[in-house]
C-alpha cells in the first residue's frame, strides 16, 4: 500500500455497489472484535453480535470453551436467538422448537415424523449451527467468517504486540454505548484516524493536548497515532496558565498535588511521577516507555475497531456498516479501566441510541466520561450526515487529503486491495 495524490472518490460511501464489496472481499474475511471475554462468566452464558446482514450467536458450553455460530434456526431461517445476552442450557427456535446444544450440536427436532427426509434418522450433523472462528487476545472475543484467516495474533501483527504492554486482560468494562449514525461506516472511521481537525471541530481539545503534527504510523493493514495529553498545543497563545479546564483535565487523578509549573509542561511532571511508582502499582509502568505513561496511543485495526490507549484507561471504537443501507452505521463505544484488584465489579447495560433520535452524549455516558469527552463524541457525529449529503453531490471531485490525513489514505487504498484481491488475510498471505 502506497501514498499516492489521487483524490478519493465519495461513491464509495453511498453506492450500494461498493456496499456489497466491501461485504464480501473485507468484513467476511478480517478479524472483528465482539466484546469482553469476562461476560461469559458460566457455563451457557451467550452474546448476540450483529454485523451487516448476518447475526453471530456466541456462547460458552458446558466445557467451558466459547464458541460461535451463526444465529440461524437450520428448520426455516429464523432467527434463533433474539435476545442480545443472557444465558441458556439450550437454544429453541420460537417459530416450531427446533433446539440446539451450546457446543452448536442439534438437540431436538421438533415432531421428526413429519419429515420423509429423516426416515432413516436425523441428519444431526448437518443440522449443526455452522460455526464461526472465534480467538481471545486482550481479555476480547474477536471472530472471523473466514476460515482461511490467519491466526488472530498474526493478524494483529506488531501493532498488537505493542498493545499487550498494557495488559488488557486485566481491564475491566465500565460502559458501553452504541450510536446509530446518519452516515457511512467509512466517514466514522475517517472521523477518528486523525487529529488534524481538532483546533476547528475541537477547541477545547488543544487546551490540554496537542494533535498537530502528530506521530502516524503504517504498519500491514494497520495504523498507528500518537496524541499527546496533558499539555497545550503550541498555536494557543497562554500555555502557561493553569485555566478551571486544563486543570480538570490534567490534575483530575490528583497524581501531583500542589502542581505550580506551567500547563504545556503537566505530562513531563506526570510521567516523572508515574515512573517513581513503577514497582508499587497495579498499572504494568514496569512495561511501558514514557510516552505510554501519559500519552494517549490510537491503534485501528482493519477494517473496524480503535484502540485509544493510555495506562490505566481505554476507549475501544468499533465501527459496523448498516445491513442494508450505505448511508447509516453503528459507532460502538466501549470504556474500560485497570482498577486494583478488590473493586467491585461494575453493572454495564449497554444501550442504543437509534438514527432517529438527537443524542445526547453527555447523558449516556453520565458518571462514566468526562462531559468535555462526550462533548467532543458530539462535535464528531455532528458531522456524520452532512458528510453524508455532501459527498453525493455531482461537484465533489474526491477526498483531498493531508499528510495528517494518511491514515485515512492507507485505510481506504486497504479496502480497495481487498476488493482488488492484491492484499487479503489468508494464511498464505499473512496480513
Amino acid at each position: 500500500i502506497h501514498m499516492v495524490l489521487a483524490r478519493i472518490d465519495g461513491a464509495r460511501f453511498f453506492d450500494p455497489g461498493c456496499m456489497q464489496q466491501e461485504w464480501q472481499h473485507s468484513w467476511t474475511k478480517t478479524w472483528q472484535i465482539v466484546c469482553r471475554v469476562a461476560e461469559f462468566e458460566t457455563a451457557g452464558s451467550f452474546v448476540v453480535h450483529e454485523l451487516g446482514k448476518e447475526s453471530i450467536l456466541f456462547v460458552r458450553g458446558e466445557d467451558g470453551e466459547v464458541r460461535g455460530f451463526y444465529n440461524v434456526c437450520q428448520h426455516r431461517g429464523n432467527r434463533l436467538c433474539v435476545a442480545e445476552q443472557g444465558e441458556l442450557t439450550h437454544f429453541t427456535c420460537p417459530f416450531h422448537g427446533w433446539q440446539w446444544h451450546t457446543d452448536g450440536s442439534l438437540k431436538k427436532v421438533a415432531d421428526p415424523q413429519f419429515f420423509r427426509q429423516f426416515a432413516g434418522g436425523v441428519p444431526a450433523d448437518e443440522l449443526a449451527l455452522p460455526r464461526v472462528r472465534v480467538e481471545q487476545w486482550g481479555g476480547w472475543l474477536w471472530f472471523t467468517m473466514n476460515d482461511e484467516a490467519v491466526d488472530l495474533r498474526d493478524y494483529l501483527g506488531e501493532l498488537g504486540r505493542h498493545l499487550e504492554t498494557y495488559e488488557f486482560g486485566k481491564f475491566s468494562l465500565v460502559d458501553y454505548q452504541t450510536f446509530e449514525w446518519n452516515g457511512n461506516w467509512k466517514h466514522a472511521v475517517d472521523a477518528f484516524n486523525e487529529s488534524y481537525h481538532f483546533a476547528e471541530l475541537h477547541p477545547d481539545m488543544i487546551e490540554f493536548g496537542e494533535g498537530h503534527d502528530i506521530p502516524i504510523e503504517i504498519e500491514g493493514i494497520h495504523s498507528r497515532m500518537l496524541n499527546f495529553n496533558s499539555t497545550v498545543r503550541e498555536i494557543v497563545p497562554d500555555r502557561a496558565t493553569m485555566t478551571p479546564l486544563r486543570a480538570s483535565i490534567m490534575l483530575a487523578g490528583n497524581e501531583l498535588p500542589g502542581y505550580d509549573g506551567p500547563a504545556k509542561d503537566v505530562h513531563l511532571a506526570l510521567m516523572r511521577a508515574r515512573r517513581a511508582k513503577e514497582g508499587s502499582t497495579h498499572l504494568p509502568y514496569h512495561r511501558m516507555n514514557d510516552e505510554q505513561l501519559v500519552h494517549q496511543y490510537h491503534y485501528t485495526f482493519f477494517p473496524n475497531t480503535t484502540f485509544t490507549q493510555s495506562a490505566g484507561a481505554a476507549f475501544v471504537f468499533r465501527y459496523r456498516p448498516h445491513a442494508t443501507d450505505p448511508n447509516r452505521c453503528y459507532y460502538d463505544f466501549f470504556i474500560l479501566a485497570n482498577l486494583p484488584a478488590g473493586t467491585p465489579k461494575r453493572r454495564v447495560e449497554h444501550k442504543v441510541h437509534p438514527h432517529t433520535e438527537l443524542h445526547d452524549y453527555a447523558a449516556a455516558f453520565e458518571g462514566t466520561f468526562h462531559p468535555v469527552f462526550a462533548n467532543v463524541l458530539a462535535q464528531d457525529g455532528s458531522n456524520m450526515e452532512t458528510m453524508q449529503a455532501g459527498v453525493k453531490s455531482d461537484s465533489f471531485k474526491g477526498m483531498l487529503l493531508s499528510e495528517q490525513e494518511l491514515r485515512l489514505r492507507h485505510f481506504h487504498q486497504v479496502i480497495d486491495a481487498f476488493i482488488a484481491g492484491t492484499v487479503h488475510a489468508n494464511r498464505t498471505s499473512g496480513s
